[in-house]
């Protein structure tokens, strides 16, 4: 009779939910107030309250692009305030102003327009005439002016 020795393949995610397990009990079990590993294309920091900041975060700050968020203004989401029918939408690049009406959709063959909350132009259209709309969807967004 032989030997042999069975090994069974474990799922790579139920592998990598033990390995962080393991690193979180190293840190509570040892005086470390972090850990940092990098290895393989993975990188994983752990840290106790009060420890230095991230250096995975730091590297992200450093190499975002330099926007002026304040320039670009805020998107704005303008959404179908009933189940309706789209009849018809003002196009992208649009300028608006806000109480406008930018776009008009039936409910129970009754027009209703939908109005822009805010001043500025239109970035997206997430509907196109004649489109059934559900509560919520997203008709067009606007990039309200800085």
């Amino acid at each position: 009779m032989t030997s042999e020795t069975m090994t069974i393949a474990k799922d790579p995610a139920a592998q990598a939910i033990d390995d962080a397990r393991a690193l979180l009990e190293a840190l509570l079990s040892s005086g470390s107030q972090q850990i940092h590993l990098d290895s393989g294309g993975t990188e994983i920091y752990i840290a106790r309250m009060g420890a230095a900041p991230s250096p995975m975060r730091a590297r992200a700050v450093a190499v975002a692009p330099p926007v002026a968020p304040a320039a670009l203004g805020t998107e704005v989401a303008i959404k179908a305030p009933h189940v309706a029918t789209l009849v018809q939408v003002l196009g992208v690049g649009t300028p608006v102003s806000a109480g406008q009406a930018v776009a008009t959709v039936h409910v129970l063959d009754e027009p209703e327009d939908i109005v822009s909350p805010v001043a500025g132009v239109i970035t997206g259209i997430g509907a196109a005439a004649g489109d059934l709309l559900d509560y919520g969807t997203v008709v067009l967004t606007v990039r309200e002016a800085a």
